[in-house]
């Protein structure tokens, strides 16, 4: 489809012109034969009752109309040559020649371009129609003889005093060129208003409130959700209105740049952010985002949901940890302490004692506990698999990686804390990788040539003696003095007594709830066993006897028969009892007695006066056997 363009044409001669070159160059005008605030108010009219795209028009008449019309408005002037071709042809009829004009040209304040025309021509400027007759009488009382206009209104008024007068009617080729300028703009404009369409389609796609505002606190553009927030109907808030005029809008010019606020949207709490786009030199205006707070919310909450099934989110807190020992409180009270830094902490206790639970109580009541917990068995994976686990590869490291690489377990607890679980067990090759990554703190994926940096919490765990691994060779002793900056040694089940009536009846309840039970309490000939057994297997020993308890029950007590049944399954070592047995190289009766105290001490990991207890002798006594040789 041709753009529509209006022209306004000073004259008759230059609207026959317009009309020639509009033919035949196939380009569709409207032609209003007008200048100045009439040419204006004839333009206005026309805009307003169709949708006209381009405006071409000459100077002043030009600058007036761009106050009354929001479409483009091409500025056209005569060329040189035209004048010179007027004023020479004026020439002919006098000596004293005028030139009119709307907006006076430097070229004619030259006094050489005077000798070369060999003719005095005098400029009268004008900046409405009112003061064409005072300028004409000012040129006939001046004793001039020739008239040049471009404005047929100036031709006419000359005629009337007797002078004679010529219309500068412009050429064919400056009609042609500004026409096409006019269609080429607007070509351009509609690009823009597809882009723009686009622009404001991809807009209207966000699931939150956009807001562009431009430098003068105009709307550049506002997206349908943000209109709904706001209650606001588009057609009561058009493009390139003034922000300061909605009393909903204003207050987003209070939100700090590139800052994060919350306010009430018409009752609503939202999140608003505000930023500001410029450059070194230009300031261009302000983008504002905002979306409900309850939608921040919820996709939180998804986020953790997703991060919960990838096991990368700490279930327990450090107050979930049950007991009444005094020293597991303290051990608990000291991890709250460690939570406080992020120095690398190691954590010493048997299988099933808690570890990985106090690890992520740590976690939780750290500055980290936003970020993501990621735990990993050192024990359970082979070596190849374990390092690609840990550190990533990068795509085609080896035969069979996945197309695209994978990221490391290490870069997935950006921000958050790495769990090493079982430590021990990490392959001697493999240590010296964790050594760099805990002392530099980047990562470089297998088959990689860049150091990815990350920032992370290490805790570690092992339930073996990594000082008799040092000495074996089988452990750095460099890793070592690394991971025990910060050390928790929990104690086993059998070193907390007073807790195994404490965690059966919580774990009971917990397993009364998941199988439909009501089992309201444990038969006491079960609480006698519980409590002189010695739970080699700690607390997730006792929590698989309470389930297996559970479960073997009727709906209110546990039958005799299964009771006398469980219990003898653990003495027969379903539930293995044998670390309460001690075995010793045959020797002097002396070398064998100080292999038992040595053998318990190790085995009991408590205190030299509770270990002179379980002995039956005195602390003394203790201290004089375990230091005879030394």
């Amino acid at each position: 489809m041709k753009p529509k363009i209006i022209v306004t044409s000073p004259n008759s001669k230059f609207s026959k012109l317009v009309r020639q070159v509009s033919r035949e160059k196939n380009i569709k005008v409207t032609i209003i034969e007008a200048i100045l605030e009439e040419a204006a108010s004839k333009v206005f009219q026309a805009v307003q009752s169709e949708d006209y795209e381009v405006v071409v028009s000459r100077s002043r008449t030009a600058l007036i109309i761009k106050d009354v019309v929001d479409i483009p408005v091409v500025t056209s002037e005569f060329s040189d040559f035209d004048l010179l071709r007027s004023l020479w042809e004026a020439k002919k009829h006098g000596d004293k020649i005028a030139y009119f004009d709307s907006a006076k040209r430097q070229f004619f304040e030259s006094e050489d371009f005077i000798d070369i025309l060999g003719a005095n021509v005098q400029v009268y400027e004008y900046t409405s129609i009112g003061e064409f007759s005072e300028k004409i009488n000012q040129a006939y009382a001046h004793g001039i003889d020739v008239v040049v206009s471009c404005s047929e209104i100036a031709k006419n008024l000359s005629q009337d005093l007797g002078m004679q007068a010529l219309v500068v009617s412009g050429s064919y080729r400056s009609v042609e060129q500004n026409l096409l300028r006019a269609e080429e703009i607007v070509a351009i404009r509609k690009k823009d208003k597809e882009y723009y369409g686009r622009l404001s389609s991809m807009m209207q796609a966000v699931s939150e409130g956009v807001i562009c505002i431009d430098q003068f606190g105009k709307l550049i553009l506002i997206n349908d959700y943000a209109l709904h927030l706001l209650n606001i109907k588009r057609k009561d808030f058009p493009e390139n209105s003034s922000v300061t005029s909605n009393e909903k809008l204003i207050h987003f010019l209070e939100t700090p740049k590139d800052t994060d606020r919350v306010f009430k949207v018409n009752g609503v709490e939202c999140i608003v952010h505000r930023v500001t786009v410029e450059d070194s030199n230009d300031f261009f205006g302000d983008v504002f985002t905002f979306k409900k707070l309850s939608q921040l919310q919820q996709l939180e909450q998804k986020i953790r949901t997703e991060s919960y099934k990838k096991g990368l989110v700490a279930r327990f807190k450090l107050e979930d940890i049950i007991t009444n020992n005094v020293l597991m409180s303290n051990i608990v009270e000291r991890a709250r302490s460690f939570a406080a830094v992020d120095s690398t902490l190691l954590i010493i206790g048997g299988s099933g004692c808690g570890k990985e639970m106090l690890a992520q109580g740590v976690h939780q009541a750290s500055s980290r506990f936003n970020g993501p917990f990621v735990a990993i068995n050192c024990a359970a994976l082979p070596k190849d698999l374990l390092e690609s686990e840990m550190f990533g590869y990068e795509d085609g490291a080896f035969t069979g990686a996945r197309k695209g690489g994978k990221i490391g377990l290490f870069e997935l607890a950006h921000k958050g804390t790495i769990f090493l679980d079982e430590i021990g067990s990490i392959p001697k090759e493999l240590q010296a990788r964790l050594l760099r990554v805990l002392q530099e703190k980047v990562v470089m994926r297998i088959g990689g040539d860049s150091v990815i940096p990350v920032d992370v919490r290490c805790i570690a765990s092992t339930n073996e003696n990594l000082q008799e691994a040092i000495k074996l060779g089988e452990f750095r002793r460099d890793l070592y003095y690394r991971l025990n900056v910060l050390k928790l040694t929990v104690p086993s089940l059998r070193e907390r007594k007073e807790d195994v009536l404490l965690l059966a009846e919580y774990f009971l309840e917990n397993y009364n709830i998941r199988f439909g039970k009501n089992i309201k309490r444990i038969p006491k000939r079960i609480i006698d066993w519980l409590i002189s057994y010695s739970w080699p297997g700690n607390v997730r020993e006792l929590e698989n006897f309470i389930e297996r308890m559970v479960v073997l029950s009727n709906q209110n007590d546990l039958n005799e028969k299964w009771a006398h049944q469980l219990i003898i399954e653990a003495d027969e070592g379903i539930i293995d009892s044998s670390v309460d047995k001690i075995g010793v190289k045959l020797g002097t009766l002396e070398e064998m007695e100080k292999q038992l105290i040595h053998s318990v001490s190790e085995l009991y990991s408590t205190r030299k006066s509770d270990l002179a207890k379980i002995l039956g002798i005195s602390r003394t006594t203790l201290w004089k056997k375990l230091n005879q040789d030394d």
